[in-house]
Parts: structure tokens; sequence; C-alpha cells
């Protein structure tokens, strides 16, 4: 990963993404660029809200609040966040996107997803919901994953973020058997249905550990979990079993309109555990969402950088 980004709303509760996002960038020798939106407000208030947003800029990211390295590019931006937000992610490709909480607005949400949904919907990189505040490199990090082609980009994000810090890993695989209801309506003996429960288990693992072995150079650091659950359960009860810094999940969730009526376990998942997420989404294209439409057509006039004019300002 040698492109970062990190988004704020330079408000208390994005402190952990900004200095997250530093410590990322000085670990992995990577290049930062920092994004604030100020929203869209009236003409007379634009001019004092932009000017506020750029003396907070340059206040987070200056010598007395910045303990990572060389300072990032920041930009400021006004308009709507979402929309200018995945202009920026089209525009800089980044590697990772870095962000903090989102501040709940209930009815909003519902109709139109959580910016943290939106970016996801795009599907460009991997997003990286930062809680808590950084104390230390991630060390302890649980990878819920299931066989599907993001699989192998989960992993290998999962290595990255750790490089030299990581300490124990755990992939969950949550494997609900295909036999269980089955066995039980046919009216098998408890402990053969058992038997076959474990079978079904084993060779779940033994898929697990054969996928990893062709991503890692040492696959015996991780521990591999089967549970025989529903995902989302099961990953909350291992989460709080093992109270991992991080958490990663790959997400094959397609289109905002299946995700807001189905819901994907990314997305509930983000506002059900304590510890920071990682989540890495299968590579979007173009049939899959009119988010990606809708940034094709509007790259080529976005930009993010060191600007001054009205619209767009930077340190």
């Amino acid at each position: 990963m040698s492109k970062l980004l990190c988004a704020t709303d330079l408000l208390p509760k994005s402190d952990a993404a900004v200095d997250r996002a530093g410590m990322l960038a000085e670990q992995l020798n990577a290049e930062l660029s920092m994004v604030h939106v100020v929203p869209a407000v009236t003409e007379q208030n634009l001019e004092q809200s932009l000017r506020a947003a750029i003396l907070g800029m340059k206040r987070r990211t200056g010598a007395r609040q910045w303990r990572f390295g060389p300072a990032p590019n920041v930009a400021v931006r006004a308009g709507n966040p979402r929309r200018l937000l995945l202009d920026t992610i089209s525009e800089l490709q980044p590697d990772l996107v870095i962000v903090g909480p989102h501040s709940k607005r209930a009815v909003r949400d519902v109709l139109e997803g959580t910016l943290t949904e939106r970016l996801l919907s795009a599907r460009q990189c991997p997003l990286l919901l930062v809680r808590n505040p950084v104390v230390q490199p991630y060390r302890d990090v649980l990878l819920a994953l299931d066989l599907s082609d993001v699989f192998d980009a989960a992993v290998k994000a999962g290595e990255v973020l750790t490089a030299g810090s990581m300490e124990h890993a755990t992939i969950l695989h949550a494997h609900e058997s295909p036999y269980q209801g089955m066995l039980s309506y046919a009216g098998v003996d408890m402990d053969k249905a058992d038997a076959c429960m474990q079978d079904a288990r084993r060779e779940a693992a033994a898929k697990v550990r054969d996928r990893l072995s062709q991503q890692v150079s040492d696959p015996s650091r991780y521990e591999v979990v089967i549970a025989d659950a529903h995902p989302i359960p099961a990953i909350l009860r291992t989460a709080k079993a093992f109270r991992p810094d991080l958490l990663v999940l790959g997400t094959n969730g397609r289109g905002r309109i299946r995700r807001a009526l189905l819901g994907s376990v990314a997305s509930r998942l983000l506002h059900a555990v304590d510890c920071d997420v990682l989540i890495v989404p299968a590579v979007a294209d173009t049939a899959d969402t009119d988010v990606a439409v809708d940034i094709s057509k509007r790259s080529a006039s976005a930009g993010v950088g060191r600007r001054s004019d009205r619209r767009s300002a930077a340190s």
C-alpha cells in the first residue's frame, strides 16, 4: 500500500482515524492525503466555513499535533460529502481509505445509507473504520472470511496493515453445515449426526488452511476457527471472546439497492463491534452499482491537492 487517503470531519471522534492514518503511512512508507469536505451551506456562510476548515486542517497536521513522519497532503472542498469523497477516491486511486465513526442520522441513513456504506458501495479499495485511540500498531487480528474470491485480498490486506506487528491472528469461517437440518429431519442418530458435522468442520478447516497457505509464508501463525452459525452472530461472539485490535472482513455485497434491502454482513457489523474494522471489497465492475457509473462521469472534473480557489483550498 503506497497511497493512503484519510477522510476527516475534523471532529474529536475522527482524531483516532487521523492518528491511525499517520501511523500506517509511517509504517508502510506510504504517501498520505487528507481530505475534509465542508457540507453544502448558504453562500453567505461558505467562505467562513472554508476558512475555518482550512485552519482546522492546518492545526491538525501541524507540528504540535502531528506525531508521525512527514505531514500529509491536505485538501478542503465544499459540496456534498458523499459525492466529493467518491470523486476524490476516483481521482487519487488510493490503496486504502481511512475514516472515523459515522454520526448517525436515522431517517436519512435509512434512505441513503451512511457515508461509510456509500464508500463501500463503490468497492474501489479497502476501507478502514477507526474507532479506538491509537496506542500501538495492530497486534491481535480477527479475519472473518468465507472462501469467495475476496479471501485472498482480505488476507493480503491484513498482512500489510500488520507487517511486523501481528502477534496473534485468527481466521473465523462461519460454516453452517449443510447436513445439520437434513440429518435431524431424517431422524439420524445424534452420534452419527455429530460425526457428520465434525467431518464437515474438518473439511471446511482444511479448505481454509489450503487457501491460507497460498497467501502467507507462515500459515501456522493463524488459528482457524470454524463456527456452525450464521456469520453475524458468529463474528460477534468471536470478537467478544478474542477482543481483537482489528477485525478484517471480506465483502461481496453488490449494489446499493441490495445492500439497503438485505443488508450486508460488513455494513451490519460496522455498527455492532467495538474494534477497528478493515473491510476489503470485491473489485467493482461497471454493472454492479450506479455509484461506479456516476464516478466515471465526474472523475475528469474532480480534483484534490493543494488548491486556493473558492471551492477548494489547502495549505
